[in-house]
């Protein structure tokens, strides 16, 4: 590992394969919800399909985080774009004959979960062990910035696709895009720890997951409790502005698909603006008082909502909506750098993946929720979603006030 360089050989590898395949991931899940939504034309169901979606990364994520200290990180990814590949490619072949194609697209949804359960812990758990402590929060900046930039040109681009020319292209660009991710992987090299092998495997991923929970309840319970307020957070604000989009412009709006896809985008690019934050000035930026930017991401709800108290004027609603839901996500985004680099630095190297999955299963846990809870308040609110956004608005700044008495109890 080079201490001193960020980018060196194996780390800007990795950022360029995270690149590519998140760029196919952004486009494909872009276009199969929205043809969810087109074809169904109902938030509930929307809303439910994506809650059930990630199901598989709620569950399988503590084991996606065992295999992440026992197996080299780099075969991991390797193998699992590759299966991404192969699934999307088979997808593509079968989809139009399919005699219930919103089962199909939910059905492919969910495998993609599984094996993004597997696959986000190694990530997650290869960046501590690329860079140094020093680099480590630009690093986490840079891997979110790169995780946006996909967000943000996917989108554009499966929007004017997923307009004029047949789905099938779109499935085959992403099938392409984890191929050639899965390709560029096979020249990186990840520092890798073998652990000793203890009894077989149900009795080896029971104790690794007892070692990682006792961890964090017994020994790091302030980590705990932080991760439990990001829980809350992703249940009434991310979960929010997750449905509440495609519905408040291509429903209430009555705006275009092009619309929408501009929107998405807004939401990759506010999260580049305040990863670019930490990265920037990352001496600047204190776990203790990060506190203030989740406060700043709830109160922008608050004109979001009053842009769409009316829908007389569909476009300067969505001009509104558009300036604030960029101020929404830069700063979720310093206090999510903010959060991560801070449990990467408290977690030893041996529990970082299995560490990292729980992590992710608390924070993620809540969104399936929320998606369900907040496709039938858009459902039941349709002609009043103003309602639905104060509501986020109102219990996101509660939690971001409690946050604040959280942080200060940290140990450092």
């Amino acid at each position: 590992m080079n201490t001193q360089k960020l980018f060196h050989k194996d780390f800007t590898i990795m950022v360029l394969g995270q690149i590519i395949s998140l760029f196919g991931n952004s486009i494909l899940r872009f276009t199969l919800s929205l043809y969810i939504l087109d074809t169904t034309g109902s938030a509930a169901v929307f809303g439910s399909i994506l809650a059930v979606s990630m199901i598989p990364t709620v569950l399988l994520s503590p084991f996606g985080g065992v295999l992440a200290d026992r197996v080299n990180r780099r075969n991991i990814m390797v193998v699992l774009d590759y299966c991404t590949s192969f699934i999307i490619f088979l997808f593509a072949l079968v989809f139009f004959n399919s005699s219930s194609p919103v089962i199909a697209v939910g059905l492919v949804m969910v495998l993609l979960s599984v094996i993004q359960a597997c696959y986000q812990p190694s990530v997650q758990s290869s960046i501590p062990v690329l860079v140094s402590q020093d680099n480590l929060m630009k690093a986490n900046g840079i891997v979110i910035q790169v995780n946006a930039l996909s967000n943000l040109l996917g989108p554009i681009l499966a929007g004017i696709l997923y307009s004029f020319v047949p789905l099938r292209l779109n499935l085959i660009i992403s099938c392409i895009c984890f191929f050639f991710s899965a390709t560029m992987e096979l020249f990186l090299h990840i520092p890798f720890f073998p652990q000793e092998k203890t009894g077989g495997l149900v009795s080896m991923v029971k104790k690794d997951l007892g070692e990682a929970f006792h961890f964090l309840r017994r020994d790091r319970p302030d980590m705990m409790r932080v991760l439990v307020v990001i829980a809350c957070i992703n249940l009434f604000l991310s979960a929010m502005i997750i449905v509440g989009l495609p519905v408040i412009i291509k429903i209430y709006l009555g705006l275009s698909t092009q619309h929408y896809s501009f929107a998405d985008a807004a939401v990759a690019l506010g999260t580049i603006l305040g990863s670019c934050l930490t990265s920037i000035f990352p001496e600047k930026i204190h776990f203790k008082t990060s506190y203030r930017f989740l406060l700043g991401s709830s109160i922008a709800l608050l004109p979001m909502g009053l842009a769409v108290i009316t829908n007389q004027s569909p476009g300067l609603s969505y001009g509104i909506l558009m300036v604030f839901l960029i101020l929404a996500l830069s700063s979720a985004a310093v206090f999510n750098v903010a959060a991560q680099t801070y449990a990467q630095q408290q977690t030893p190297i041996q529990y970082l993946g299995k560490v990292g999955s729980f992590i992710t299963v608390i924070c993620v846990c809540a969104l399936p929720l929320g998606q369900a809870m907040y496709g039938g308040l858009f459902q039941l609110f349709q002609n009043s979603v103003s309602i639905v956004i104060f509501f986020a608005c109102l219990i996101s700044i509660f939690i971001s006030l409690y946050t604040k008495k959280t942080l200060k109890a940290l140990r450092e």
